[in-house]
């Protein structure tokens, strides 16, 4: 095998390395992405912060009604236990059981309000769990396929590394150094096809003398543009 085919061989195993890697890295960003779920948990959570304040109210009330229900029970008694004789301190008895009983109508009123609220925001709520519900549920069903994606595309990194290694073994050093140093400036093509005398890669014609060498494939000849390694297309087999 010629240094030539060895060194694009090895490009071909690089760029299914770098695209693998590329997919990886978009699948660690998808898993970490779960704006669904956390804008239904954000809406569950808002519903939550309306509701739980106007329950607490809304016991408190009932506690005050019962409270109050009381002592206009208490009061009640007194008046009519006979052991109250003063006509004064008996009609302020009467006043403080009708204001008492004022202000049992008004708590009433507002705890009715109270529950009404409750019960619109209990329905939202329940509308807002099953929405996360869903969110999730999809979210887990996502990241299933793409955990799934993520295991099979680091096995195949796995094999491709391994191709790597074998493959370096058929390369000199010096080539190998040539490729390496290359990569990183070619967008991972250090080595580009001559179809022709047009370089395949940018597609810039190539002088005779540049088509000849590269043709024979004993030397290393550069594109005259893009300064990449030229292999003659008949050196390159379709499946590569």
């Amino acid at each position: 095998m010629s240094q030539l085919v060895a060194l694009y061989q090895l490009q071909q195993i690089d760029l299914q390395r770098a695209r693998s890697q590329k997919r990886l890295e978009a699948i660690e960003t998808a898993l970490q992405d779960n704006q669904t779920v956390k804008s239904a948990q954000a809406a569950a959570d808002q519903i939550e912060s309306q509701l739980n304040p106007v329950r607490a109210r809304a016991r408190d009330l009932e506690l005050e009604i019962q409270s109050t229900r009381q002592k206009a029970v208490d009061t009640d008694e007194r008046l009519y236990s006979g052991r109250v004789n003063n006509p004064k301190e008996l009609q302020e008895m009467q006043q403080e059981i009708a204001a008492l009983q004022r202000r049992q109508q008004d708590l009433e009123d507002r705890l009715l309000d109270d529950m009404m609220t409750v019960e619109s925001l209990d329905v939202q709520m329940e509308d807002a769990k099953r929405a996360l519900q869903t969110a999730v549920a999809g979210w887990e069903q996502q990241n299933a396929a793409l955990l799934d994606e993520k295991r099979q595309l680091q096995e195949q990194m796995a094999q491709l590394q391994a191709r790597r290694k074998e493959s370096i073994t058929h390369i000199a050093p010096d080539a190998l150094k040539i490729y390496e140093a290359l990569r990183p400036r070619k967008g991972n093509q250090p080595v580009a096809v001559l179809k022709g005398r047009s370089c395949q890669t940018c597609g810039i014609e190539q002088t005779l003398a540049i088509e000849t060498e590269t043709r024979r494939g004993q030397t290393f000849t550069y594109c005259l543009n893009c300064g990449r390694l030229l292999i003659d297309s008949s050196m390159v087999s379709e499946r590569d």
